[in-house]
């Protein structure tokens, strides 16, 4: 887990205890897994990305290369190919392969089968308040909704999500933290206004 988030107490590179510096201010900064939702957090609320290494003195701009394609994703777009097409072992295979790197000290952890594959999403949607969820909205199972766990997983903090939801056709039905279905055509993106000025022959995408 340390390898893709930050958490716990925070310090600076001489050891020092980090404090906060607005709702935490003068107190030891510790990230925790708890978000009340996705509007407002408190800057202890939620860890952290620590999947790249962060320059020393950075701010917010980050000169590290950014991975907009690994082999994992090749492998894993072979397994889902395998799943949907009624392979569900073989696909478990491939993404065993891909789990081994992140379980080198327990391997039997990273082991998942068939079946598993093909089971609901462990991830409780739901629109979130105060910690809690307060409406469940749609709570239809997810076709291979383990599988889309994995992607979450593996590519978090990789610009994978969106697409990937949709893909398995849950972006505009399901809730969570803050988000509440707003309509199907949130699919695809409103083409910009400037691009239909310069080209009379194209359309809006409908309901934007």
């Amino acid at each position: 887990m340390d390898d893709t988030w930050l958490s716990g107490p925070q310090y600076a590179s001489d050891g020092a205890t980090l404090t906060g510096s607005f709702d935490q201010a003068g107190e030891p900064l510790v990230f925790t897994k708890e978000v009340p939702n996705g509007v407002f957090t408190g800057e202890a609320e939620g860890y952290r990305m620590n999947k790249f290494e962060v320059k020393m003195g950075a701010k917010n701009n980050l000169s590290n290369d950014f991975p907009f394609f690994r082999y994992a994703g090749v492998l894993l777009m072979k397994a889902e190919s395998l799943l949907r097409t009624g392979r569900a072992e073989e696909a478990a295979s491939i993404v065993t392969e891909v789990r081994q790197r992140a379980f080198k000290d327990n391997p039997r952890n990273a082991i998942v089968t068939g079946s598993e594959l093909q089971e609901n999403s462990r991830y409780n949607y739901g629109y979130v308040e105060d910690y809690e969820i307060v409406d469940e909205g749609d709570t239809t199972p997810i076709q291979y909704g383990r599988f889309l766990d994995e992607l979450g997983w593996e590519f978090v903090w990789e610009a994978h999500r969106r697409r990937d939801m949709i893909r398995f056709g849950i972006f505009t039905t399901k809730s969570w933290l803050s988000h509440k279905p707003n309509g199907d055509h949130r699919t695809v993106f409103p083409i910009p206004q400037e691009v239909i000025n310069a080209n009379p022959n194209l359309e809006q995408n409908p309901d934007y």
